[in-house]
């Protein structure tokens, strides 16, 4: 990979980007990603907006309380739940923003091992499903490393309405975690009503009433332009 192509270059400290020996901060955090199930395109720092009227200012200086002490934050177990009834307006970037931190924060000190892992929920119970008859390969990273990362992303949950068994496996994952001091993050476009609804009282409560319940009331952010402010 030269140094154009790299996705890191825009916010790596390095003055000198060594392409022919490597790098080894890349190396270690595409490994990260990787296990985390995260695609490339998704790794780059992205700029997250406030809406001009200052909707979510407050919300956005809670989520950047959060990134500056992220590690405190997984490694105490700590839980967040960001919806919002808009779509597009920062719950997944937000979620995405807090795992970039916690890896820029550990990517030195860290083995190579799985950390996180980001989880699309529907994507999940749909390969939760398939698994049941063929072996499916993202069903099974997710299973070997589900209980022991340090940090769980939950994107999109309570979006599909849960069928019985998935419920269950959902609750018991879910349960285990919060019962371990394992760190989660739930991004869902549901309230906590619709959240039982969706998904049951227990489950709906392990997820809603949590350390960080957070809502964001802003607009769709993708087509915000420059003269929006930014949330930093």
């Amino acid at each position: 990979m030269t140094t154009k192509e790299c996705w890191l270059k825009n916010n790596c400290k390095q003055l000198h980007c060594n392409d022919e020996n490597g790098c080894l901060i890349l190396f270690k955090l595409n490994y990260l990603y990787d296990k985390a199930q995260i695609p490339v395109l998704l790794r780059k720092h992205r700029t997250l907006l406030i809406d001009s009227d200052g909707t979510d200012r407050k919300e956005f200086f809670e989520l950047k309380a959060i990134q500056d002490n992220i590690e405190e934050f997984v490694n105490d177990g700590h839980q967040l739940y960001l919806h919002s009834s808009q779509v597009g307006n920062g719950k997944t970037s937000w979620s995405l923003r807090l795992l970039q931190s916690y890896f820029n924060k550990i990517w030195l000190k860290t083995d190579l091992k799985c950390k996180a892992l980001f989880i699309s929920v529907p994507s999940f119970l749909l390969a939760l499903k398939a698994n049941i008859s063929t072996p499916n390969e993202y069903y099974q990273h997710i299973n070997e490393n589900v209980l022991s990362c340090d940090l769980v992303i939950w994107d999109d949950i309570g979006t599909k309405c849960a069928t019985p068994f998935e419920h269950e496996h959902l609750l018991s994952i879910i349960d285990t975690r919060i019962n371990s001091g394992k760190a989660n993050i739930f991004t869902s476009n549901l309230n906590e009503q619709e959240m039982q609804d969706a998904l049951g009282d227990r489950l709906a409560s392990r997820i809603c009433n949590i350390d960080y319940n957070i809502e964001l009331r802003g607009s769709d952010k993708r087509s915000y332009t420059n003269k929006d402010k930014e949330g930093e």
